[in-house]
């Protein structure tokens, strides 16, 4: 009996490493994406500073005021999703391409 109570604790002290560890992979992988976010932002932000340079030093509430009237929501929307269209379709050109070229080579 004693035996068994043993490989009990073990295996619950085995869940608890688990837990943990997948605790920390999920930390992981947010702080992760929340990277790749802070990037993205900082990148557009930039993009739009280099074109914009007087913008620099409005303040949030300015900067909205200012971009607020340039755009129209529904048109963006629709140019965003042609552009991903379009990239998908290139990706999937890019994939038959390197399918041929792998192909060849064999």
């Amino acid at each position: 009996m004693k035996n068994i109570d043993e490989k009990i604790l073990m295996a619950e002290e085995g869940i608890k490493q688990l837990q943990n560890k997948r605790k920390k992979l999920i930390s992981q992988q947010k702080q992760e994406e929340r990277k790749k976010r802070d990037k993205r932002i900082y990148e557009k932000g930039a993009v739009f500073e280099s074109i914009f340079t007087e913008s620099k030093n409005l303040t949030k509430d300015e900067f909205y005021q200012l971009i607020r009237p340039l755009i129209r929501k529904e048109e963006a929307n629709i140019k965003i999703q042609k552009i991903i269209e379009s990239r998908e379709v290139t990706e999937v050109e890019n994939t038959g391409k390197e399918d041929e070229e792998t192909d060849i080579e064999e």
